[in-house]
C-alpha cells in the first residue's frame, strides 16, 4: 500500500512539474484533459512494469487486471488516495 501511495505522489508531482513548467498549451481545457490522461497512462505503465497489485494485499490473485486497476489508482494521484484513506479509516470499526 505504501508503494502505491509513493508512486501516486511521485507521478503526480513529476507530471505537474514537467507539464506545468515546460508545456503551455493554448487552451486551459486542453491541459485539463491531457494531464489526467497522461497520469492514467503512466500510472498503468508503472504498475505493470513494477508488478504492483493492490489486490495481492487483499489475498486475491488478480494478475494483469489487478495491476491495471492499481495503475488507475496510481494515475489518479495522491489527493485521490488521501481522500480514499480518510473515508476508509473514518468507517473502520473502532475498538472500545
Amino acid at each position: 500500500m505504501l508503494t502505491v501511495a509513493a508512486l501516486a505522489f511521485l507521478l503526480e508531482g513529476l507530471v505537474e512539474y514537467v507539464i506545468g513548467s515546460w508545456w503551455k498549451p493554448g487552451e486551459k481545457a486542453t491541459r485539463e484533459r491531457f494531464i489526467p490522461a497522461l497520469n492514467l497512462a503512466l500510472g498503468i505503465a508503472l504498475a505493470i512494469l513494477l508488478k504492483v497489485d493492490l489486490f495481492v494485499t487483499l489475498g486475491l490473485a488478480a494478475g494483469l487486471v489487478g495491476q491495471v486497476v492499481t495503475g488507475i489508482v496510481i494515475g489518479r494521484g495522491s489527493q485521490y488516495l488521501h481522500t480514499f484513506f480518510l473515508n476508509f479509516l473514518s468507517r473502520a470499526p473502532r475498538g472500545n
